[in-house]
C-alpha cells in the first residue's frame, strides 16, 4: 500500500515538474498577444489581422514544442504518465483546439464584414469572456496549473479594457493595451521560469 502512494506522489511531482518551464505560459501568452497586435500589424504593414493571428500563434507552439525537446526533455526526462493523466492531457489539447479555432472563426467573421469589427460589442464582448474563463479554467482543472486561473482573469480584464478604451483610442490601439499588454505580462512570467527552470536543472554532463 505504502509503494503505491509513493508511485502516485512521485507521478504527481513529475506532472507538476512539465509546468515549471513556462513553456504553457509563453503558448499562452503568444495566444492573447495574437490578439492584441493582430489589428496593429494590419495597420502598419498591411498583413491581415487573420494572417498575422495564424502566424503568431504558429510561433508559440513552435516554441513550445521546441522548448520541449531541446530544453525540457534534455533535462528532466521525458515522463509516460499513466491513462489518467494521459485523458486529461488530451482534453486539454480539445480545450485549446477549440479556443484557437473559436478565436480564428471570429477573426474570420470581422474580416469578411459578417460581423461588423467596430461593433458595439458589449454582448460579444461577454461571450469571449465566458469563452476565456471557461477554457482557462477547465485548462488549469485538468493540468493541476493554478496559474491559468489567474490568466483566466487576465483574458476577461483585456476584453473589458478593450471595450472600455476603444472609444478612446480607437479600434486598433484599444487591442494592443488589452490583449497586448497581459500577453506580453505572461510570455514575460513564461521567460522568468523558463530561465529559472534552465538554472534549476542544468543539462546533465
Amino acid at each position: 500500500m505504502t509503494k503505491k502512494i509513493n508511485l502516485k506522489e512521485m507521478e504527481k511531482k513529475a506532472w507538476k515538474s512539465c509546468f515549471q518551464d513556462g513553456l504553457w505560459d509563453i503558448l499562452l501568452g503568444f495566444i492573447l498577444l495574437s490578439f492584441g497586435i493582430g489589428p496593429f500589424i494590419e495597420e502598419i504593414t498591411g498583413i491581415t489581422y487573420l494572417i498575422s493571428y495564424i502566424i503568431l500563434v504558429s510561433l508559440g507552439y513552435i516554441i513550445f514544442y521546441g522548448g520541449k525537446k531541446y530544453i525540457t526533455i534534455p533535462r528532466i526526462g521525458n515522463v509516460k504518465f499513466g491513462p489518467k493523466r494521459k485523458s486529461k492531457k488530451i482534453k486539454v489539447v480539445i480545450i485549446l483546439a477549440i479556443s484557437v479555432i473559436f478565436g480564428l472563426a471570429a477573426i474570420l467573421l470581422t474580416q469578411t464584414d459578417l460581423i461588423p469589427y467596430n461593433i458595439d460589442i458589449s454582448s460579444w464582448g461577454i461571450i469571449f469572456a465566458i469563452n476565456a474563463l471557461i477554457v482557462f479554467s477547465l485548462m488549469a482543472y485538468y493540468l493541476d496549473f493554478p496559474r491559468l486561473y489567474i490568466y483566466s482573469i487576465f483574458f476577461a480584464t483585456s476584453i473589458f479594457i478593450v471595450e472600455t478604451s476603444s472609444s478612446h483610442v480607437g479600434s486598433t490601439y484599444d487591442t494592443v493595451i488589452g490583449f497586448g499588454m497581459f500577453g506580453v505580462v505572461v510570455i514575460l512570467v513564461g521567460l522568468l521560469h523558463l530561465t529559472r527552470f534552465v538554472r534549476r536543472y542544468p543539462l546533465p554532463k
